[in-house]
């Protein structure tokens, strides 16, 4: 009989093993068996021979526990049986399942895309139950459709009533193909393990192992009757499930720790990932820790991986090592294959959505190709095609239009100084829409999705900056072995009708893949998942994302095996999950010197149970409350007193004020703030914008061109009476589609929401405006545009500008300049009168609200020579539809305009052209962080 040796987490499980084996054998090992859980410890046991024999020496032969089954495999009459793939498993199983003549899944392609989900489900399903021996007869008596109501889940509930045959023709397919998978060879390993000659091993030894399927406890449990094997685990005094079961294997031998080796625990609480990993980043440059493989990151969240590196491991400068697995669909590449599929997803007919093709273009990946041109010229080109057909603003274009465009390619070749011909930069536009987006829409099998994705990542490796990126070798590399499988698989040539269905597969599917992180661990800081710290003791370790759902991360509900069912079936259940990370976690904290655990504490996130614990058992253990209390962590954010942002008139910006044209708007402006007058209509700088999205100001100006166009017919066409506004009501849908089919190209969904709601606001507008004016006013103009000359009083002669929406003439004779506004609040557009000359800004922003309205009024009356008691302006909301006056019939127009107005508006453009006056941020906070500029004042 064999032997457990039981030692304590604080022991170092690795130096342990070293130290037994050079007392079996000085320097020669090779006839010594290790198996461990994974591949890690193998390195690290070899170093520590090492470092103890200071010569060489022949190593074991060490095994990960996967690798000895298939070492087991290799001696049982099934050994040329190779591992299916992971779509091939899907595929077998769709052929078996729609077999079944209550299946709701046929043999369609597209009844195997909306199978997959299932099939996944269902191909981990009958793998666990193969791990685990659960017989057919098992299955039989568990009658498992029962716990399922077929009303709730029809699906689950055929699968788990015919899941005995399903496995079954699912073993006899796999068998045919010459395929097995993991569960089918730990199964066979078991069935097989008293007729396996292990070899000529004189000791064996099985280290680290905590948790076991049915079919490596049998294994194992058939291992320990040999006298050559020992099983060597850690334990910290508590009962665990797993070696309760197995102290009755063999002889148990208990090795206590001669000293009290209890960690420093330090608690970090932050309020989100980015202050975890902020609040590492001011640690780790605190402590200094050693930058060697027993120091350590943990990372129970993959996620956090990538904050993780670009806040801290870019700060610190110490050499790193990763070794866990990431998700794919978190990788730059996979980001980029799904701009290509969204594309051709948001295509309609022979047009393509524009904000779709311009996001692949702009990918850092494509537009800094280095293909026949240069990755400058090649960023010119893409952004030329953006700035040119964003100013379009239609959502849908044709790939020809584009390639048809003489001002693109003469607009780039004179940007690039001529360096490539126009008909060039053409020809390089051409082949790219050929090779990223006309071949795609011509995919009909996998295996073409799978060529097309690989020649593109391949174009990439070659011919842009992708693979100078960070992890570009791991990502790049994981992606091609992927599509490899695809390109192999069973269904790789099987036709279907719709892209989207190839789609969805590639996306389920991608999302079983993980990037495989396997550094070489004997130098730099070590960043691992959980799982990964298995069998090691480290020094220093700090913990991030200690939260509950996260630590531990178990599945409390099972979609077709739920509690009863695992139960009924002897299967690992949810709690036995759980005591896996605890075990894991509870050793990883024990075996360290100093650990820092990090958690988030927000009204939806609090610190997982394991942390509970420890805070418990160390109140009991010092015998008082509050004994391990958690810091909060503090940014370490130094805040310079932030000076208002200055610009100084120098000569250049001089030169532009003095060619500068004045308009309301852009006074108004300067009023708000006159840093972003500077930045704005200075230096004319603008936020770049998606000119698809349907923002307040584009709606404002489809809702102005649509009344410009419908008052237009009606200029000089005398007094509107019913005939007209009738003319109006009829006219107002056909405009409005001319508009929306000029801004949209094709008019659906929000667009067409869109449209419906500006039909019903300027419906109620007519119908409003009617009542009040019929036969009471006629059109002058609309969307007029006015400029005059304006002597100020050093001299200098300056232009104003303005443009005015509508100008009508009323019964009274009076002109009225109408200024639509989109929004209800009028309050902020309005300009009460006063009786004084306001001389400088601030005093002019305290009594005005807006120029505009007086602005247009004066010059109206300046080209028009129309009395000022003859003229007035209004603004309306086509929201609300109400309306405000600037004069009431008694106001002094002519002396406010004349003597108040005109001298104020004087002294402002006076201040803005004052060389002594420099532009300055107001720094109101509640503006300013909504301000395109903001960033640019803080600089």
């Amino acid at each position: 009989m064999g032997k457990i040796i039981e030692i304590p987490f604080s022991k170092n499980l690795i130096e342990f093993i070293a130290e037994e084996l050079i007392k079996e054998e000085r320097d020669d090992f090779s006839q010594i068996l290790m198996i461990f859980p994974h591949h890690r410890p193998a390195i690290y046991l070899n170093q520590a021979l090492s470092k103890k024999l200071v010569s060489s020496f022949f190593p074991p032969k060490i095994y990960s526990m996967d690798d000895f089954i298939n070492f087991l495999i290799q001696k049982t009459p099934s050994s040329l049986a190779k591992r299916i793939a992971n779509l091939d498993d899907i595929y077998l199983l769709f052929e078996i399942v729609t077999k079944i003549a209550e299946a709701p899944w046929k043999k369609t392609s597209s009844s195997f895309t909306q199978f997959l989900p299932w099939g996944l489900k269902l191909a981990q399903v009958i793998e666990e139950l193969d791990i685990e021996l659960v017989s057919d007869e098992m299955i039989k008596k568990a009658d498992l459709g029962k716990h399922w109501d077929l009303k709730v889940a029809e699906k689950a509930s055929l699968l788990m009533n015919y899941l005995g045959q399903i496995r079954k023709d699912y073993h006899a397919s796999l068998k045919k193909h010459n395929l097995s998978t993991r569960g089918q060879d730990y199964a066979l390993a078991a069935s097989y393990i008293e007729e396996i000659e292990i070899g000529l091993f004189k000791k064996i030894y099985l280290a680290g192992i905590f948790a076991m399927s049915k079919a490596e406890k049998i294994i194992i449990q058939h291992l320990l009757k040999k006298p050559e094997v020992t099983f060597i685990r850690q334990n910290n005094g508590d009962s665990w499930t797993p070696f309760k079961e197995m102290d009755s294997w063999a002889e148990k031998v208990e090795l206590k720790e001669e000293k009290d080796t209890s960690p420093e625990i330090f608690l970090y609480r932050a309020f989100n990932t980015h202050s975890e990993v902020m609040g590492l980043r001011d640690l780790l440059i605190k402590e200094n820790p050693d930058s060697n493989e027993k120091t350590a990151i943990i990372l129970p969240e993959p996620s956090t991986l990538i904050p993780l590196l670009s806040e801290v491991m870019t700060t610190i400068s110490v050499d790193y090592n990763i070794t866990m697995g990431y998700p794919a669909v978190r990788t730059p590449i996979y980001a980029l294959l799904d701009l290509f599929i969204k594309l051709q997803e948001s295509k309609r007919e022979d047009t393509y959505y524009l904000w779709d093709y311009l996001s692949l273009l702009t990918h850092p990946y494509i537009k800094n190709l280095s293909y026949l041109v240069e990755p400058t010229q090649m960023r010119t080109l893409i952004h030329s095609i953006e700035e040119i057909f964003l100013e379009k603003k239609r959502p849908f274009i044709k790939l020809e239009e584009i390639e048809e465009c003489s001002k693109l390619f003469e607009q780039v070749s004179q940007t690039t100084e001529g360096s490539i011909s126009s008909v060039n930069f053409k020809d390089i536009l051409l082949y790219l829409h050929n090779f990223l987006i006309r071949r795609m829409a011509k995919i009909k099998t996998i295996r073409e999705l799978g060529n097309f994705f690989e020649e593109i990542l391949i174009f990439l490796l070659t011919h842009s900056p992708a693979a100078r990126y960070p992890f570009s070798g791991e990502f790049f590399s994981t992606f091609l072995e992927f599509l490899k499988n695809l390109k192999n698989s069973l269904i790789k040539d099987e036709e279907f009708n719709q892209l989207k269905d190839l789609f969805e597969i590639f996306r389920q599917v991608v999302k079983e893949r993980f990037i495989s992180f396997k550094g070489i661990p004997l130098k730099g800081l070590q960043i691992l998942g959980l799982l990964e710290t298995r069998c090691l003791n480290l020094n220093q370790v700090f913990i991030l994302d200690t939260n509950e759902g996260l630590l531990p991360s178990v599945e409390l509900c099972d979609s077709l095996l739920p509690f009863s069912l695992r139960s009924i079936l002897g299967m690992p259940l949810y709690y036995d999950q759980e005591e896996i990370y605890r075990y894991h976690f509870q050793h990883l904290v024990s075996g360290a010197g100093k650990v820092y655990i990090f958690y988030r504490e927000t009204e939806k996130d609090f610190r997982s149970r394991f942390i509970e614990r420890l805070v418990w058992e160390e109140e009991k253990k010092q015998g008082k409350l509050k004994v391990l209390e958690a810091t909060p962590v503090e940014l370490n954010i130094f805040l310079r007193p932030l000076s208002k942002f200055k610009a100084s008139k120098i000569s250049p910006i001089i030169s532009v004020l003095k060619e500068m044209s004045f308009s309301p708007t852009m006074l108004d402006l300067y009023l708000q703030c006159s840093a972003k007058f500077y930045f704005a209509k200075v230096l004319g700088l603008k936020e770049k914008e998606n000119t698809l999205e349907l923002d307040s100001i584009r709606i404002g100006n489809l809702l102005h061109k649509t009344l410009e166009s419908l008052y237009q017919s009606l200029i000089g066409k005398g007094w509107i009476g019913k005939e007209q506004y009738l003319f109006l009501e009829e006219k107002l849908t056909l405009v409005l589609e001319e508009i929306f089919l000029e801004n949209f190209g094709e008019i659906f969904g929000e667009s067409y929401l869109l449209k419906e709601l500006a039909f019903r606001h300027l419906k109620e507008y007519l119908r409003l405006e009617k009542e009040q004016l019929l036969g009471e006013h006629q059109i002058i103009s609309t969307e007029k545009m006015l400029s005059c000359r304006l002597k100020l009083k050093n001299g200098r002669v300056i232009n104003l500008k303005g443009k005015i929406d509508r100008i009508d003439l009323l019964t009274n004779e009076e002109y009225m300049i109408v200024d639509y506004k989109l929004g209800g609040n009028l309050e902020r557009y309005t300009c009460k009168m006063f009786d004084q000359v306001l001389t400088n800004r601030n005093e002019i922003r305290e009594k005005i609200n807006s120029l505009q309205l007086p602005f247009y009024l004066f010059l109206y009356q300046k080209l028009y020579f129309i009395p000022y008691s003859k003229i007035n302006a209004k603004l309306v909301s086509l929201q609300t539809k109400k309306e405000k006056i600037l004069f009431d019939q008694e106001a002094g127009r002519e002396k406010f305009i004349e003597e108040f107005f005109l001298p104020t508006v004087e002294n402002l453009i006076g201040e803005i052209l004052d060389e002594k006056i420099l532009f300055v941020a107001d720094g109101q906070e509640e503006a300013c962080q909504s301000c395109s500029f903001f960033t640019l004042c803080q600089k």
